[in-house]
């Protein structure tokens, strides 16, 4: 029962990605390891709280979900675990995230309030971000990127200025392409059973968008790069997750599909005339 509620909270989708992004963010203001650890807490309760209140209201779409089910990423789509339980964790996340960011600073109180309250829109019935077009997108890089990255620079006590704005950009596109790339791969499985973006759209031009916003993101590291001296660590980061985002993207796909990578790689992509 325990494993079951903990795997509710769906740390395999976001520990090693979202959870570092406002950890991080504290190392450009303060290497005070105290506030990197009440940060990371913070991080691990609003992300928790993210991906449970998405499974709160997902429930009956999971259940038509074939991979999700058979991956148990929500329980309580299988009866795994009770409504009144999953309520009192959602309850407890979000009372002690609030109570450590306003221990620490009250315009990082704000920004983690921002992020928790758009992850709320995000998934909650009558609003539901995540089924209207373009603001799905939007608000995910906003709730797992943008938010959390200046709520990390504030809460270790910085200012907010056009240098880490410019950063906190690149997080929010990085975001904004994590989640077109999940619903280009979960396609098939959406289709019918939930709406989105790309199921709006349709595949191909999703797939479009995605070499887009990756185009985007590239430019606007160059430009940020004659202006400012970026940090070493956020100069290697960027270009890491420059790579990394189409990587995982044709990874998971083949996880997914089973097929050849190169079917998935954007040249062939376009050189195929869109062929999906």
């Amino acid at each position: 029962m325990i494993f079951n509620y903990l795997q509710m909270l769906r740390p395999k989708d976001w520990v090693r990605g979202f959870f570092w992004i406002p950890v991080l963010a504290t190392f450009l203001v303060s290497y005070s390891l105290k506030v990197a650890l009440i940060v990371s807490m913070i991080s691990f309760c609003t992300l928790a709280y993210a991906f449970i209140i998405n499974n709160y209201f997902d429930v009956e779409i999971d259940k038509k979900h074939e991979r999700k089910i058979k991956a148990n990423t929500n329980p309580l789509a299988k009866g795994l675990v009770t409504e009144r339980g999953t309520l009192i964790i959602i309850t407890a996340l979000l009372f002690f995230s609030f109570v450590l960011a306003a221990y620490l600073n009250f315009i990082g109180f704000v920004f983690v309030g921002l992020s928790v309250i758009t992850s709320t829109l995000y998934s909650i019935k009558h609003i539901r971000l995540k089924e209207k077009t373009g603001a799905d997108i939007i608000s995910h890089g906003l709730m797992f990127g943008f938010f959390p990255f200046l709520a990390g620079v504030t809460l270790a006590g910085g200012i907010i200025d056009f240098y880490i704005l410019s950063v906190g950009f690149l997080f929010f596109l990085i975001n904004c392409n994590a989640l077109l790339s999940h619903q280009v791969i979960d396609y098939d499985q959406d289709l019918g059973n939930t709406q989105n973006t790309t199921t709006r759209i349709g595949r191909k031009i999703s797939f479009i968008f995605l070499i887009l916003i990756q185009f985007i993101f590239l430019l606007c590291f160059l430009v940020i790069l004659q202006h400012f001296i970026l940090e070493w660590w956020i100069y290697y980061l960027f270009i890491f997750l420059l790579f990394w985002v189409p990587f995982d993207c044709v990874r998971r796909a083949r996880k997914v599909f089973k097929i050849q990578a190169k079917n998935y790689l954007p040249f062939h992509f376009i050189k195929s005339k869109f062929r999906f």
